[in-house]
């Protein structure tokens, strides 16, 4: 199996595992099973019908809403960075892995100016701290194009009766914000066909977050001095990253499909040193 088969596929089972809570068609309300108290290193919807983790994002608004310190929160996220950087983002994100596929489908393509990908931490620091801080409301997840998608949508169309309460779950509809976050998904959507991962590069705190990890991380990237400049890596690079420039860019998902060159290869704290190989795969 090849690199970028294996990859896939842990995404697609990392998709399906943290959405894989059915009991939420028996009770029809969002799970709060013990194991939703356990974030995961990536965008997970708490108010997916199924999901069965949280999302560490969701939880950072939540603890700034009521004015606390997340403790646990930022330990798990720094124990993450520190160990990984982003290669979470690469190996297991369900909306990384969606942009992914997206982007295979045939289209016109265009690159994203690196200025954008400053956006994700206005993002992060407004939408995601300093409001929820002030106003008391998570606005990042009312607008989360993961969330429309995951939790938003298949409320609003299902929309079943809540055995407890014996009213709709959505007694007065999706409201006003839900179409707004519709807006945002669609326009998303279209974007992720004609660019490589623009949400992960422009808008998610997530990223922002583990991004600043990405330097100081146990597990790196090296580029042999002999490089040639063959755009090899940038050709396979899912955020489209000159890795022979700045192998160890904040942007750099580690998704390992710049190795296909053998002119970059992984660096761990357990990796034997060798010498790098000259020859094209």
């Amino acid at each position: 199996m090849t690199l970028s088969k294996f990859r896939q596929l842990l995404q697609l089972l990392s998709t399906v595992l943290v959405n894989s809570y059915i009991g939420t068609f028996y009770v029809k309300a969002i799970n709060i099973n013990p194991l939703k108290g356990i974030c995961v290193p990536f965008l997970n919807c708490y108010a997916c019908p199924t999901a069965l983790f949280s999302c560490p994002i969701g939880t950072l608004q939540h603890f700034m809403a009521i004015r606390a310190i997340p403790v646990y929160l930022l330990g798990f996220i720094a124990m993450i960075g520190i160990t990984t950087g982003r290669m979470a983002c690469g190996w297991l994100c369900p909306f990384g892995f969606l942009q992914d596929l997206m982007y295979k489908i045939k289209s016109p393509k265009f690159k994203i100016p690196v200025i954008y990908s400053y956006l994700k931490y206005a993002v992060l620091v407004f939408l995601v701290l300093i409001i929820p801080y002030q106003t008391g409301e998570l606005w990042f997840s009312k607008l989360c194009p993961a969330g429309t998608l995951t939790a938003g949508i298949p409320w609003a169309l299902w929309n079943p009766t809540n055995p407890t309460t014996g009213r709709p779950v959505l007694p007065d509809g999706p409201g006003l914000i839900f179409y707004l976050s519709l807006i945002i998904l669609f326009g998303f959507l279209i974007w992720f066909v004609v660019s490589k991962r623009p949400f992960c590069r422009t808008a998610c705190p997530m990223g922002a977050l583990l991004s600043l990890f990405n330097r100081y991380s146990m597990v790196r990237l090296e580029v042999a001095p002999q490089c040639d400049g063959c755009n090899t890596c940038q050709a396979n690079c899912p955020v489209d990253l000159d890795v022979y420039v700045d192998a160890n860019s904040m942007e750099c998902i580690r998704c390992l499909e710049c190795t296909k060159c053998d002119h970059v290869r992984l660096i761990t704290p357990f990796a034997e040193a060798r010498e790098f190989r000259c020859s094209r795969r």
